[in-house]
């Protein structure tokens, strides 16, 4: 089952090939340290919502948590292990949707329908997998389907988290992109 999922999100990746895009008027010209800030832009936001979520599920137990006050307390490890491959497969997609559209909005550019599909039948299948997956071990961690215990409304939360954070990578990957547009930082202008 694992290997199908691997499939599927590779048959997905493999269809950005087919996505529409601006194609440039001129020869592109890599300019390495602008692609290394703003993948560090967008791996950052991912990487700090993750340990955001890690954290919560974790204090999940306390009174005073926030997850406790939402009552959505006392999660057991199991269903940590879970929401984290689901927030971790969510975030990816939608970080390929923000990156896809270079120095604008994600929704600039519409995605190609072949692509759109593609990330839509693999999210759902993550979701689908997350909810009902059997509790039991997983490469020797210990799993729990989000659909099995309470609050079995856990995958629309972690869907929820994982759409705000788009909104805000996306939001700095555009702040980032014109903040180095306008002092030419790293030589932005000159390709």
């Amino acid at each position: 089952m694992l290997m199908l999922i691997t499939l599927l999100n590779d048959g997905t990746l493999i269809s950005v090939g087919y996505d529409h895009v601006t194609p440039s008027k001129f020869p592109n010209v890599w300019n390495l340290p602008v692609l290394f800030l703003i993948s560090s832009v967008l791996a950052g936001v991912a990487l700090f919502s993750s340990l955001i979520l890690l954290y919560l599920s974790l204090d999940s137990w306390h009174r005073e948590s926030w997850f406790y006050k939402m009552g959505i307390g006392e999660l057991s490890y199991g269903q940590i292990t879970t929401i984290m491959y689901l927030k971790v497969s969510i975030s990816d997609f939608l970080t390929l949707f923000s990156a896809r559209t270079h120095d604008g909005f994600f929704w600039t550019s519409a995605p190609s329908p072949i692509l759109l599909g593609g990330a839509c039948l693999a999210l759902s299948l993550s979701t689908i997998l997350a909810c009902v997956w059997p509790t039991g071990t997983v490469d020797n961690q210990y799993v729990v389907g989000l659909g099995k215990r309470d609050p079995k409304s856990m995958a629309a939360v972690v869907w929820c988290y994982c759409i705000i954070f788009w909104f805000i990578q996306d939001a700095l990957k555009v702040v980032t992109y014109r903040w180095m547009e306008k002092y030419n930082i790293l030589g932005i202008n000159d390709s």
